[in-house]
């Protein structure tokens, strides 16, 4: 486990005055592997494991002297405390209910104590709601972390390299790639929580990015893809992760997406909005597909320019639009014989 002493769950839960760990020691176990495991990934979650184990009772203490110090940590260390913030608020949220009951031989009743006065309802359904919210709160910063890790060791150096920070960080980065919760999902042309932001408020929500994942996947791959044509979207993708600076193609990257996500509006829950205006909103979608079409169709050409063979494969292309047109001669000429009228040239 990643928690094994009262002192880490108090680093974190200060209010608490849980006298033995062992008392939490299954909703720390099921937090870790139902809750933080997905997050990290098989991979990095055994890594950090191994992390924890190594460092030891004393390593433990270290540890936290060195947070309630604001002293900087190694790469481990930091994940180490990250990933402790979330298995904590999960696991003291799953334990409130069943803690409120003291189950005996005799039958079940409620635990109280001398020192506090009793929780009501609504007073365990408000700590549950808050340990929900920080949970949730703590994966998001986990996430982001991860992904400066990534950006991070991915623009060092070579004289970077040489540095234990850098060697952790690139173990931690390569690890955690193999989740599913990876920040960039390359096949999309909205790969990740960062460019969603732009179009749609969520809030910088890592998680609620990748529960969206399923819908972006089928708008992309079942409306846009049969329109637009598989060869030049896959075009279009790799350049929206690349980036580009060819002012047309980014003006195209950005108007399917702004299509994407009013269809991600359209057919789900995430802004809870009522039927007509649900309606509304697959209208506008439908439009904004239509008006990424007629962009294609009227620069065709620049398009071709781009990306040949993806552009001829795609439904929109128009082979006759790309015909060069041979320039007009007139047959009739003046004072030729059989002519029965003659047309005087117009003066300049």
């Amino acid at each position: 486990m990643l928690i094994t002493t009262t002192n880490e769950l108090r680093l974190y839960s200060p209010a608490n005055a849980i006298d033995a760990i062992e008392t939490l020691t299954g909703f720390i176990d099921s937090s870790e592997h139902d809750f933080l495991e997905e997050k990290l990934g098989k991979e990095l979650f055994s890594l950090l494991q191994k992390h924890y184990r190594g460092i030891g009772e004393a390593g433990i203490m270290t540890l936290i002297e060195s947070i309630q110090r604001n002293e900087t940590l190694l790469p481990y260390s930091q994940l180490l405390m990250l990933a402790q913030r979330c298995v904590c608020f999960d696991a003291l949220g799953r334990a409130i209910d069943m803690q409120a009951i003291s189950v005996n031989g005799s039958g079940v009743n409620v635990a109280t104590s001398d020192d506090y006065g009793k929780a009501d309802k609504d007073a365990i359904s408000a700590y549950k709601q808050t340990c929900y919210k920080e949970s949730h709160s703590a994966v998001n910063r986990l996430l982001i972390v991860l992904e400066e890790w990534m950006r991070e060791v991915a623009s060092v150096t070579e004289d970077g390299k040489d540095t234990d920070e850098y060697r952790e960080k690139k173990e931690i980065a390569d690890a955690w790639q193999k989740s599913r919760y990876f920040f960039l999902v390359g096949s999309l042309l909205i790969p990740s929580a960062q460019v969603l932001q732009e179009y749609v408020n969520i809030y910088d929500n890592r998680e609620k990015y990748i529960t969206l994942l399923p819908d972006l996947r089928y708008i992309q791959e079942d409306i846009l893809a049969p329109v637009v044509g598989e060869e030049l979207l896959d075009f279009l993708t790799d350049n929206a992760l690349k980036g580009t600076e060819d002012k047309k193609l980014a003006r195209l990257i950005h108007r399917l997406r702004k299509a994407m996500v009013k269809h991600l509006i359209a057919r789900t829950n995430f802004l809870k909005l009522s039927a007509p205006d649900l309606a509304t909103v697959h209208n506008e979608a439908v439009l904004m597909v239509n008006n990424c079409v007629d962009y294609i169709r009227m620069y065709q050409s620049d398009f071709i320019t781009l990306a040949k063979d993806a552009m001829k494969a795609s439904p929109i292309y128009d082979a006759s639009a790309n015909k060069v047109r041979e320039p007009y001669e007139p047959t009739f000429k003046n004072n030729e014989d059989g002519n029965v009228m003659f047309v005087i040239p117009t003066l300049s």
